[in-house]
């Protein structure tokens, strides 16, 4: 059987034209980009240089105070990883993940996403921590500080496997630690005790007391209400008090945020500007700020936040401050590559008219 051929049409040097188009507009793209802002890495370097210094505070602290680290699962030995369980365990948690979050330079992607908003010196924005991630809270916090932004925060103690669960060492023991040997601003606006309702629920009694006596003995105001409509009321009453805040950043994955049905697990991780965005409806502090516009930072789903931006997943040794990939980031023209796309589409749409009219006056004769 013969084989069948195509002659060359003329139409097809179209094809040729929009390859062409691609590959030289590729070849050229680098003479359409721009390196990072020099101020803007400036900034994202003092601010994982700032959260490296809070995370060598705390290790110290915990050191004079006679606790132990754990090197068989804080093996960088960071002093920022927690028990496996303890009573005031609320969940389960990933080690790795916990491990990724001592990074610094997570302070550094949280110093982009912040500019990505809006966020200029002098604005609000809420903040809502978990116990479970305090090494992402002292990198937000640091970002914060470095940008000069006024942090609203709202913490809870509770906290997932090898988070600030000990309950000899909370959130509350950081937060004083860092704001007293390190520039970072670790003021609460309120705390509560987490966990299940709110309310630690799902603690032991005895450390749920514990935990209420030192809540009240530090002098934050004490967010007590396991009804989940008026206690996402009373935090939103915070955070609003002065005015929409320029984003809202999450930590975690505590009850307030999600909502008692949120979906975490299909929640998109990073900057959310939309519902849509989301991928998934959500109720709590992050729909109720994605109602009022207002852009949220969602620090959650560590492995797939930091492939993303280019930060190292579980990584022996911890790197230094400055070594990720988010300080390498080059910035591509939208317009040049809008225009490439473009002349490539109309290429390809002559191509396929030229294809039509051909047919037609084939089907003529």
């Amino acid at each position: 059987m013969a084989a069948l051929k195509k002659s060359f049409e003329p139409r097809d040097g179209l094809l040729i034209a929009a390859a062409a188009t691609l590959y030289l507009g590729y070849l050229c793209l680098g003479h359409f980009s721009s390196p990072p802002d020099a101020s803007v890495h400036a900034q994202k370097l003092a601010a994982s240089r700032l959260a490296q210094q809070g995370m060598a505070a705390v290790k110290a602290d915990k050191l004079a105070r006679g606790i132990p680290i754990a090197r068989t699962s804080d093996v960088n030995e960071t002093g920022m990883i927690g028990l496996r369980y303890s009573g005031m365990t609320t969940t389960l948690g990933v080690l790795e993940a916990k491990r990724t979050s001592t990074h610094p330079d997570f302070a550094a992607l949280t110093v982009d996403l912040m500019k990505q908003c809006g966020a200029q010196p002098g604005h609000r924005i809420a903040v809502n921590l978990s116990g479970s991630f305090p090494a992402l809270a002292i990198s937000v916090l640091s970002a914060a500080r470095v940008l000069d932004l006024q942090p609203v925060v709202i913490a809870s103690l509770g906290a997932s496997m090898w988070g600030a669960n000990d309950p000899a060492y909370t959130w509350l023991d950081i937060a004083q630690v860092v704001q007293e040997q390190t520039e970072i601003r670790t003021g609460m606006a309120a705390v509560s005790l987490g966990g299940a309702d709110d309310v630690g629920q799902d603690m032991d009694e005895d450390i749920r007391e514990h935990l209420r006596v030192r809540i009240m003995a530090s002098g934050v105001p004490f967010i007590d209400e396991p009804d989940f409509a008026r206690n996402i009321a009373q935090r939103m009453s915070l955070y609003l008090a002065d005015g929409t805040p320029a984003c809202f950043v999450n930590v975690g994955g505590n009850l307030a945020s999600g909502g008692a049905k949120g979906n975490y697990g299909a929640l998109r991780p990073g900057l959310i500007r939309s519902p849509d965005e989301a991928r998934t409806r959500t109720g709590g502090l992050i729909g109720a700020f994605l109602e009022l516009q207002v852009p949220v930072i969602h620090l959650l789903d560590l492995k797939t936040l930091s492939l993303a931006a280019g930060l190292p997943y579980d990584p022996v040794p911890l790197p230094e401050p400055g070594s990720s990939g988010i300080f390498h980031s080059t910035h591509y023209s939208r317009a040049y590559i809008a225009a490439l796309l473009a002349v490539a589409a109309s290429l390809l749409a002559a191509y396929v008219w030229f294809g039509r009219s051909q047919k037609h006056t084939y089907s003529i004769r």
